[in-house]
């Protein structure tokens, strides 16, 4: 009878190991996503209203980019997005830049927004317009 207990005892042993390694994977599975979601949630960077306050242009960048190593001076370096909407919300389009500094240069027109050499929107067709990163084709987008 003692030799069936141990018996026992010795096929429960692989199991109990193999549930205890299914337990930390998953811990481990579940930090790495967590991490990961978090590196790549977007920041705000800089709001620019229009000057009638009717749009505003919302800059971000992934969290991840504060971590590349950078000189000082050069946190507007940043690959980012602009972000186009209106004052109840409506989204107009969102492009990425190649440095969140060149929001700066955003020029608000008549009906729509302007980054020279990146993007135009027009507000009146919910359209924006850029350039292929190669600029030799350029691709003309909806706001959904």
């Amino acid at each position: 009878m003692p030799v069936r207990i141990t018996l026992f005892a010795e096929e429960m042993r692989p199991r109990r190991w193999k549930r205890l390694l299914l337990i930390a994977l998953c811990g481990v599975v579940m930090i790495v996503t967590s991490v990961a979601t978090w590196l790549f949630q977007e920041v705000e960077y800089l709001r620019i209203d229009s000057p009638d306050r009717q749009y505003q242009a919302i800059v971000t960048y992934r969290r991840m980019e504060s971590f590349r190593p950078t000189f000082p001076g050069q946190s507007g370096d940043k690959a980012g997005f602009i972000r186009i909407v209106d004052k109840d919300g409506k989204n107009y389009g969102k492009i990425g830049v190649p440095m969140v500094w060149m929001s700066r240069d955003l020029k608000w027109t008549n009906g729509g927004a302007d980054l020279p050499v990146v993007c135009e929107w027009d507000f009146a067709k919910r359209e924006y317009r850029f350039w292929n990163e190669s600029q030799t084709v350029e691709i003309v987008k909806h706001a959904r």
